[in-house]
C-alpha cells in the first residue's frame, strides 16, 4: 500500500487475519480454557456447600383505640424487619440452636445470610442461607420465637421504666404548677391593685387636656375679636356674654391672679363676677335705647339745659355707666378663665408622662401575667399529655398491635445445596476460559511493539512496503554448500516483486541506479537482501555491481566465496584502481566490490569526495549499484551516503525489530535528506499461521503493482549519464 492511501475497511481478509492470530495461539487458548475449568473445579471441591430455606411468616396489623405503638415503636414494618434481623436476635437464635453466638464465628462456619422482606400480600418472607441443612430447616421458626420473647421482655422492662419516669415527671410538673399559681396570686394581689388605683386617678388627664386645649383656642379667637377698637361696649358685652355661658369656672372657685405665674396671688371669684348675664345688660341696653329716643324727641322742644333734658341725659349716663361696669365684669371673668385654663393646661401636660408611664406599667404587668399564665397552661397541657400517655402505657402495654405467625417453608433445600451450582459453575468457568482465551492472545499481539505487519509499517512511517521475504533455513541462505548457486523459486519470485516495486517508486522519484540497503540494527538480513536484489537486477540483463560498504564487519564476500581484500577500503585509503578491485562473480552481469582489508580511518572516508568520485565513475560503468551499509543506529556511514545515492531501501526483521528503533532510523535518514524507496519485511516466519496469512495477503493486494510495472522490466530506463548531483544542477 502506498503512503497516503486510506486504510482499508474491515473485510473478509481481516477476519481471516483474526482467525490466523487465534490459530497462532491455539495452544495457549486451549490451555487457558482448561485453566479456567480447573479453577471452577477447584472452587467446587473446596468451597462450602450452601443450603437454603425460604419461609413464610404471617403478619397482621390491628388498629386499637389505645395504641402502644407510639410508645414502644417496635411494630412498624421497617422497625419490624430491622429488629427481626438484629444482632441480639441472631445471637439468641444461635444459642437456642446450640451454635456459637459470636457473630464472626457464626457467619464464618455456620450461617451465611438471613434476608427478610415483605411480599405482595404484606406477609414476611424469610430466606436463610447456611452451611448445614438442619440450620436452614429450624432457623426461621426459632428466630421468630426468640423475637417474640425478646419483644415481650423489652416491653415489660420499658413499661416499668416509663411508668416510673412519668410518675416522677408528673410530680415535678404538679409542683411547678403550684409554685406558678402562688407566684401569680401574690403578684395580682399587690401590684395589680396599686396599678389600677394609679391609673384610675390619671385616666381623665388626656380627656381634660383635650377639653382645655379646645377651650383655650376659643378664648384666643374671642380675644382677637375684642382687640378690635371699632367695637362698642354693647357688642363686646354681647360677645363676652355668649362665650361666658360655657365658662369653666364657677362662683367660689380659686383662680390665680395676674398672668398665672406661681408667685401670683389666688383670687376667690365672687358670684357677681362669674355671671354677667345676671346683670341683665340686655334690659339696660333696651332702656338706654328708649331714653335715647326720648332724648331725641325732647331735643326738638327743649334745650340741653332744660330740666327734662337734663333728667333724661342723667339716666342715660347712669345706664351707660352700668353697661361699662357689666363690660368690665365680663372682661374680668374672661381674663380669669383664660389664665385659669392656661395654668390647668400646664398642669395637665406635666401629668401626661405620668399617665403614659402608668399605662406602660399596666401593659407590662398584663404581659407578665400572660407569660405566667401561658407557663401555667404549658404545665397543664404537659400534665394532661403525660397522664394520657401513662394511661395508654398502663392499659395497652400487654395488647399487641401486630401479630406474627410462622406458616411453614415455601422452599426447602436442606439436602441438595444451592451453591455451588454445578451447571452455573461450568458455564461461568467456560465463559472465563473463553474470555481469557480470546483476550490474552490479542493482548499479547497488542503489546507486541515489534514490526510484523506491512500495513502498520506503511501507516506509521508513510513508507511503501516493497515486499516480504520469508525466513530462510540455513541450507537456503546464499553461500550455503547445500544451496550452491541456486535459489528457491519462491525466493526468486519474492525479489522480483521487490525489484518491480522498487522500479515503480523510482519512476516517481529518482531512477534507482545507486541504491543503499540499510537496517536499523545489526543482523536484520540486509546483506542477504542486497545479494538477492542485486542478483535479481542481473537476471534482467542489467550490469549490476554490489558494494560491501560495511568496512567494520563486511561479509558479503563470503556469500560469493571470495576474499575480502582488495576492496573498498583499499580504494579509499591506498588509492587503488577500482577496476582492479571489482571482481566478476559466478552470475552473469553481477560484479562484486568487497569491503577490503580493515584499515584505520577508512570508515571516515565513506561519503567523502573520494567516495563521491568513485561512485560517479561507477555510475558510468554499471546500470545498478547496490550498496550494503552498516546499521543506521549507532553508526554514521549510512547517513553520510544519502547525499550521494539515489535512494535507500530499509530492511526490517519481522517480529524482532522494535518499532521505536525503526522510527529512530527513519528519522535519522530523513534528517540527512534520504530518498526512501520503501522497506522490505525480512525473515517472516511462515510456520506461524498469522504470518503465513500476512505473507500471501500482501502479495495478493500487491499483485496489481507487479502487473502495472511488468512492462518496465521488459523496457528498462536508459543508462544515466549523470549523477544525482549533476541532475539537480541541470
Amino acid at each position: 500500500m502506498l503512503p497516503g492511501l486510506k486504510r482499508r475497511s474491515i473485510n473478509f481478509a481481516d477476519i481471516v487475519l483474526y482467525v490466523a492470530i487465534a490459530l497462532k495461539h491455539w495452544r495457549l487458548m486451549v490451555l487457558l480454557v482448561f485453566f479456567a475449568l480447573s479453577l471452577g473445579l477447584t472452587f467446587f471441591v473446596y468451597v462450602k456447600p450452601v443450603y437454603m430455606a425460604k419461609s413464610l411468616i404471617r403478619y397482621q396489623a390491628l388498629e386499637r383505640p389505645v395504641d402502644a405503638e407510639k410508645v414502644f415503636r417496635d411494630s412498624s414494618e421497617r422497625e419490624l424487619i430491622t429488629r427481626l434481623t438484629a444482632d441480639h436476635i441472631i445471637r439468641r437464635t444461635a444459642r437456642r440452636l446450640g451454635l456459637p453466638d459470636n457473630p464472626k464465628i457464626l457467619y464464618a462456619d455456620h450461617l451465611r445470610a438471613v434476608q427478610v422482606r415483605f411480599n405482595s400480600e404484606r406477609n414476611l418472607e424469610v430466606t436463610v442461607l447456611a452451611y448445614r441443612g438442619d440450620i436452614v430447616r429450624r432457623w426461621t421458626e426459632t428466630m421468630l420465637e426468640e423475637f417474640l420473647k425478646d419483644r415481650e421482655e423489652k416491653r415489660v422492662e420499658m413499661r416499668e421504666k416509663i411508668i416510673s419516669s412519668y410518675t416522677e415527671e408528673l410530680k415535678e410538673v404538679s409542683r411547678r404548677m403550684e409554685e406558678a399559681l402562688m407566684t401569680t396570686h401574690q403578684v395580682e394581689s399587690g401590684r395589680k391593685t396599686e396599678l389600677q388605683t394609679k391609673l384610675a386617678l390619671l385616666q381623665e388627664v388626656p380627656k381634660q387636656l383635650v377639653e382645655v386645649s379646645e377651650r383655650l383656642e376659643v378664648l384666643e379667637r374671642v380675644k382677637k375679636t375684642l382687640d378690635d377698637e371699632s367695637m362698642d361696649a354693647v357688642s363686646r358685652l354681647s360677645l363676652l356674654a355668649a362665650i361666658l355661658k360655657n365658662s369653666t369656672i364657677r362662683p367660689g372657685d380659686l383662680v390665680p391672679a395676674g398672668d398665672g405665674s406661681a408667685k401670683a396671688s389666688v383670687v376667690v371669684l365672687p358670684p357677681n363676677v362669674t355671671s354677667p348675664s345676671q346683670m341683665r345688660w340686655e334690659d339696660l341696653q333696651r332702656e338706654y335705647e328708649k331714653l335715647q329716643l326720648t332724648s331725641n324727641e325732647l331735643s326738638k322742644k327743649y334745650l340741653p339745659g332744660h330740666p327734662k333734658m337734663a333728667e333724661v341725659l342723667k339716666k342715660m349716663e347712669e345706664i351707660k355707666s352700668a353697661l361699662e361696669a357689666e363690660l368690665r365684669a365680663a372682661q374680668q371673668t374672661y381674663n380669669l378663665e383664660y389664665v385659669s385654663l392656661k395654668q390647668k393646661k400646664a398642669e395637665l401636660q406635666q401629668r401626661l408622662p405620668e399617665y403614659e408611664q402608668a399605662l406602660l406599667e399596666q401593659k407590662m404587668f398584663m404581659q407578665e401575667l400572660e407569660r405566667k399564665g401561658a407557663g401555667n397552661l404549658g404545665f397543664a397541657a404537659m400534665y394532661k399529655e403525660m397522664a394520657t400517655r401513662l394511661s395508654m402505657i398502663d392499659f395497652g402495654a400487654d395488647k399487641e398491635r401486630s401479630q406474627l405467625q410462622f406458616m411453614g417453608h415455601l422452599e426447602l433445600r436442606d439436602e441438595i445445596p444451592v451453591s455451588p451450582n454445578r451447571l452455573k459453575l461450568v458455564v461461568y468457568s467456560l465463559g472465563l476460559g473463553i474470555f481469557l482465551a480470546i483476550g490474552i492472545p490479542f493482548l499479547i499481539e497488542f503489546l507486541d511493539h515489534t514490526v510484523s505487519n506491512v500495513e502498520e509499517m506503511e501507516q506509521n512511517h508513510r513508507l511503501r512496503g516493497l515486499g516480504i521475504v520469508p525466513r530462510l533455513e540455513p541450507s537456503q541462505l546464499p553461500g550455503s554448500p547445500v544451496a550452491g548457486g541456486h535459489l528457491d523459486r519462491q525466493i526468486v519470485e519474492n525479489f522480483r516483486v521487490i525489484r518491480t516495486n522498487l522500479l515503480s517508486m523510482g519512476a516517481v522519484t529518482h531512477d534507482p541506479q545507486a541504491i543503499v540497503i540499510a537496517s536499523a540494527m545489526p543482523e536484520e538480513g540486509k546483506t542477504v537482501v542486497s545479494y538477492n536484489l542485486a542478483r535479481s537486477f542481473a537476471q534482467m540483463g542489467e550490469k549490476t555491481l554490489i558494494i560491501d560498504a560495511d568496512l567494520r564487519r563486511g561479509r558479503l564476500h563470503r556469500i560469493f566465496g571470495q576474499r575480502s581484500a582488495p576492496g573498498l577500503s583499499n580504494i579509499l585509503m591506498q588509492h587503488a584502481d577500482w577496476r582492479d578491485v571489482i571482481r566478476p562473480t559466478d552470475h552473469e552481469n553481477l560484479f562484486l566490490m568487497a569491503c577490503g582489508k580493515h584499515l584505520e580511518g577508512a570508515t571516515e572516508l565513506v561519503g567523502s569526495p573520494v567516495f563521491e568520485k568513485l561512485l560517479a565513475e561507477l555510475r558510468q560503468e554499471f546500470r545498478r549499484i547496490i550498496i550494503d551499509t552498516p546499521p543506521v543506529l549507532g553508526l554514521s556511514e549510512t547517513a553520510m551516503l544519502q547525499r550521494l545515492v539515489d535512494g535507500v531501501v530499509l530492511v526490517v526483521w519481522c517480529g524482532r525489530t522494535p518499532a521505536r528503533y525503526v522510527k529512530s532510523a527513519v528519522e535519522i535518514l530523513q534528517a540527512n535528506h534520504a530518498n526512501f524507496y520503501g522497506f522490505v519485511l525480512n525473515r517472516l516466519d511462515l510456520s506461524v499461521t498469522s504470518n503465513y496469512y500476512n505473507y500471501y495477503n500482501y502479495y495478493y493486494y500487491s499483485y496489481h503493482y507487479y502487473k502495472s510495472y511488468k512492462t518496465l522490466e521488459a523496457n528498462p530506463p536508459a543508462e544515466p549519464n549523470s549523477t544525482p548531483a549533476e541532475k539537480s544542477t541541470s
